[in-house]
């Protein structure tokens, strides 16, 4: 059975792996040996077979890479990433918010609990003549 991956996803994984390369050398740390080794073993399969995993149990069959991989991508991409860059969400933030005085809610008075009937309530008796 061969898999058929949408090149335009292949691309799109080659690119990640691309920024996430990108992003890990200029941080403090820098890119380990091992991966350095992944990503490259990576691109490699993707390049050649289009996708960078071949069992089934590990991802989608569309997908050019498997769940774990793609954890990984991000990870390594994470790690490049410094304090402070992301972009603020848009809306008010909790600080932005006006502060009022929260005014207590009153007490509602509780129902009590309903009683559960069973099968033997209203017609449903069963007749011990029958």
């Amino acid at each position: 059975m061969s898999r058929r991956v949408d090149p335009a996803l292949t691309k799109r994984a080659l690119s990640a792996l691309k920024r996430a390369a990108d992003k890990a050398k200029l941080s403090k740390e820098g890119l380990t040996d091992w991966e350095a080794e992944f990503l490259g073993s990576v691109e490699e399969r993707l390049t050649k077979f289009g996708s960078a995993f071949a069992d089934p149990d590990k991802g989608q069959l569309s997908a050019p890479l498997s769940l774990r991989q793609g954890l990984k991508v991000r990870q390594i991409s994470k790690k490049g990433e410094v304090e402070g860059t992301k972009k603020p969400r848009a809306g008010l933030k909790a600080k932005d918010k006006p502060k009022t005085p929260a005014k207590p809610k009153p007490e509602k008075p509780r129902k009590p609990l309903a009683r559960k009937t069973g099968l033997t309530s209203k017609g449903f008796r069963s007749k011990k003549g029958d």
